[in-house]
């Protein structure tokens, strides 16, 4: 089973997991890890290196980050250069995670999806998963079309 590493500042990852429980129900084999105020940045990749590790089943692992090149992000990096072959090369770390991609990649545990194939299909997901809308959008219900007459 792939395994899940959620890496964010304050106690977004713990929210993300926690909306993944509501939707999916039970999940498995996910690590939260949160920068609180205050908190040292070594501490946080000590962290981050026990989540992996945690988390390894030897399907590979993903990190999710919440911003790119945050202590979180950057932190995750560092630990995966400093990780033995096989798993350095079987882990990867995703900046600009958001709900849908956490679901996916959810999905991709459940299916014992190989790990390059559940990443692209995250990363797909993650493109695909934004929208506008505007108010403009809506019809103005107030005018009436007969009144041009």
């Amino acid at each position: 089973m792939i395994g899940i590493v959620l890496a964010t500042h304050g106690q977004l990852s713990t929210g993300f997991k926690d909306a993944a429980e509501v939707i999916m129900g039970s999940v498995e084999n996910i690590a939260v890890v949160n920068l609180n105020q205050g908190e040292d940045i070594q501490v946080l990749g000590e962290k981050i290196h026990e989540a992996i590790h945690e988390t390894d089943q030897g399907a590979g692992v993903i990190v999710f980050a919440d911003l790119l090149s945050a202590s979180p992000y950057n932190q995750s990096v560092l630990t995966i250069s400093q990780l033995k072959e096989p798993l350095q090369e079987m882990t990867y770390v995703i900046g600009g995670v958001n709900l849908p991609m956490l679901l996916e990649a959810i999905n991709h545990q459940f299916l014992s999806t190989p790990i390059e194939l559940a990443v692209e299909s995250v990363l797909k997901q993650g493109e695909s998963s934004m929208a506008l809308w505007r108010n403009t959008s809506v019809i103005d219900s107030s005018t009436d079309e007969d009144d041009d007459f």
